[in-house]
């Protein structure tokens, strides 16, 4: 039986940042299904239990092909893969230009799997990647949501402090990151949240701020 936090997950992967029917209005459109993405280098072997902000100076890359890419070619359904999530719209460097922020999710083949978030600035012809992060594996630091503000990224991760199973978490934490001066910068503390089963996502986050003593 699958974990109500984790049906939860896999339900928000699919929503759009616009109501149906709506186009962005961006100045060009990117097919992100096939499309270079920066990627951690090395051999993934331990799944990551936080989030990290990664390099922008990163050369290691993964090339989707029609929103998939497959480590090893001959058995593909064996994993690792890493496959497109979704692509959110928002006026991350301007007032007047729509950015773009994807989300990959990197399968193991195995029960573990977590998400990178990249944001590109869209200002020019091609792409720009202004920042991007990993989050943790499922229960410890997944991430839960991920939405697009004025110049702003909040980040919703499951929380490991109210875990239910290594799937699964009773609560989330927001975070909330300003872009200023080409970065990412945390604004204020961490906002902590109930994942409530019975309410759609949109209206299943109560926030609280977490008492610091």
């Amino acid at each position: 039986m699958a974990c109500p936090a984790l049906v939860r997950t896999v339900a928000l992967a699919f929503t759009s940042a616009l109501p149906a029917g709506q186009s962005p209005l961006v100045k060009k459109s990117v097919d992100f299904r096939n499309f270079t993405f920066a990627f951690p280098r090395g051999e993934l072997s331990a799944a990551p239990s936080k989030m990290t902000w990664m390099s922008l100076n990163v050369q290691n890359t993964v090339a989707l092909v029609n929103g998939r890419y497959d480590f090893d070619k001959a058995k593909p359904s064996a994993g690792p893969s890493v496959i497109l999530d979704r692509v959110l719209y928002g006026y991350l460097t301007s007032a007047t230009q729509l950015d773009a922020v994807v989300v990959l999710g990197y399968h193991t083949g195995g029960t573990a799997n977590w998400k990178y978030v990249y944001a590109f600035s869209l200002a020019s012809d091609q792409p720009r990647l202004i920042g991007w992060f990993g989050a943790g594996s499922r229960a410890d630091s997944g991430l839960y949501n991920v939405e697009v503000g004025n110049r702003s990224l909040t980040v919703d991760l499951l929380d490991s402090a109210r875990r239910i199973a290594d799937c699964c978490s009773a609560g989330f934490v927001r975070t909330y990151y300003d872009f200023r001066e080409g970065h990412f910068v945390q604004r204020g503390p961490p906002e902590f949240g109930a994942v409530e089963e019975s309410k759609p996502a949109s209206e299943s986050k109560r926030i609280q701020q977490r008492p610091t003593h």
